[in-house]
């Protein structure tokens, strides 16, 4: 079996591209990736990035994919254990126009170089907003929005989307705010997927004698990164320790819109109206996109993680693990036990829903439904989101957190078949998809600067 396995790569998946019917409507909210990790450049620090726009063409102006004025994007870190949201970092965003250089009203983006804000004539700012608890409110900073990379005539020089080092226009848009750095603009796709022949009916590598490829090579997204002092975010405002039960955060990404929004005559819509109405949620990688059926999707990306317990059975029952048996021939198991009393697979539950022992990503001293240490009332509890080790002390990649290069659907496969229940054939799997043509940065805010709109690779698709 396993040299089966070793000559047929397995389908792949999107993180979260396009995954529920009603999110894929709305690209500036869908969120594609969310990464959460210790920052490389200064273990005191942690680094939170959300994605949105997927599957963003380069030379997709004149006007080109951005943030919407109307969308209120959050990053949700629970520090505690109970599926609530301690510490919420919102922004929100303002689109401008100015007239061209000559004084017009103008159709395009930009004349001359965009590495000049003078030159651009569609500017976004934003503003973030720290909230504690639900209740305390701080503005922290706000900033510019990086210009698209339009092409070589305006000025790609000021992006680097083949080195390792941030191109100047990146690096005049960090913003620095005391402890806290931040960057919203576009950036390089770094999720790698061959997503074409993954819903071409499962179309395998090898049955044509084609290998799979990263096709979402040559793609751009847009991000919202933020680093900041890990004592910012822990329940005690302490380093974080084992033994001060501080060292394990969940998080997870939300964007929301308006509750009712505005049709004008004038052809611009508002969307005063309301409270926030969550539209997206994503936290690990690959869940809404594998583990849930379609009837589920958009339910998921409406619901809050303290509510995940109407989504167990699908954790339970791996629809993918079944497919691969049926489709491959592998022999991935329907059940562990993990002794949580659930039944199923005990094994995902822990990966998924509380967080595993063995990586490193369940708070010592917490039991599920037990007390929370030092939180009085509060239950530790089973949930979806993106688990991080703070000491780093855990696995190193994901499901410790995710780093931008984490090859997820390896991981996400391999723990689907078995490898956290001591499956041999879990650690054989692979989609047979590599970084390979991707570039990342060595320092904030880490994903590779966006692909110039007339010069960018293709993955096997013409952009």
């Amino acid at each position: 079996m396993l040299s089966t396995l070793a000559l047929l790569a397995l389908p792949a998946l999107a993180s979260s591209h396009r995954e529920a019917p009603a999110i894929s409507l709305d690209p500036s909210a869908d969120l594609s990736d969310f990464y959460s990790f210790v920052s490389p450049e200064d273990p005191s620090k942690v680094v939170f990035i959300l994605n949105v726009n997927p599957l963003s063409a380069p030379g997709g102006g004149p006007n080109f994919h951005r943030f919407d004025d109307n969308v209120l994007y959050s990053i949700n870190i629970d520090n505690e254990g109970d599926g609530e949201e301690d510490v919420v970092f919102n922004f929100q965003f303002e689109t401008s126009y100015t007239n061209d250089a000559f004084g017009f009203e103008t159709f395009i983006y930009n004349i001359g170089d965009v590495a000049d804000p003078a030159n651009v004539y569609q500017k976004q700012s934003y503003t973030v907003t720290r909230v504690d608890d639900g209740v305390s409110s701080t503005v922290l900073t706000g900033g510019s929005t990086a210009p698209m990379n339009v092409g070589t005539q305006s000025g790609s020089a000021g992006y680097n989307p083949e080195g390792s080092t941030p191109g100047s226009i990146t690096s005049a848009n960090i913003e620095n705010a005391g402890d806290y750095r931040v960057f919203a603009g576009p950036r390089q796709e770094g999720f790698y997927v061959d997503l074409e022949r993954t819903f071409d009916l499962l179309n395998l590598a090898g049955a044509d004698g084609t290998a799979n490829q990263n096709t979402l090579l040559g793609y751009n997204v847009h991000s919202i990164a933020i680093e900041l002092p890990i004592t910012a975010i822990t329940k005690d405002r302490l380093d974080a320790s084992s033994a001060n039960q501080n060292s394990v955060v969940a998080s997870w990404a939300t964007t929301s819109r308006r509750a009712v929004t505005v049709r004008r005559s004038t052809g611009v819509d508002t969307a005063s109206r309301g409270g926030w109405v969550q539209v997206a949620r994503l936290g690990n990688p690959l869940v809404n996109e594998v583990v849930l059926p379609v009837t589920q999707k958009d339910v998921f990306n409406a619901s809050h993680p303290r509510d995940d317990i109407q989504f167990l059975s699908y954790v339970q029952t791996s629809l993918l693990g079944a497919y691969m048996n049926v489709v491959l021939g592998t022999t991935c198991p329907a059940a562990y036990d993990a002794g949580l009393g659930f039944g199923g697979r005990e094994d995902l539950i822990l990966a998924f829903l509380t967080g595993h022992p063995a990586l490193g990503v369940l708070p010592d001293g917490f039991a599920l439904g037990g007390a929370i240490p030092g939180e009085s009332g509060k239950v530790f509890g089973a949930f979806e989101a993106l688990r991080l080790n703070l000491e780093g002390d855990g696995f190193g990649q994901w499901p410790d957190g995710r780093y931008v290069e984490d090859d997820v659907t390896d991981t996400a496969l391999q723990a689907v078949c078995g490898l956290l229940a001591d499956s041999g054939e879990g650690a054989a799997v692979s989609d047979g998809v590599s970084s390979a043509g991707l570039h990342y940065l060595d320092t904030f805010p880490f994903l590779g600067d966006p692909w110039a709109g007339d010069d960018h690779p293709s993955g096997g698709h013409d952009l």
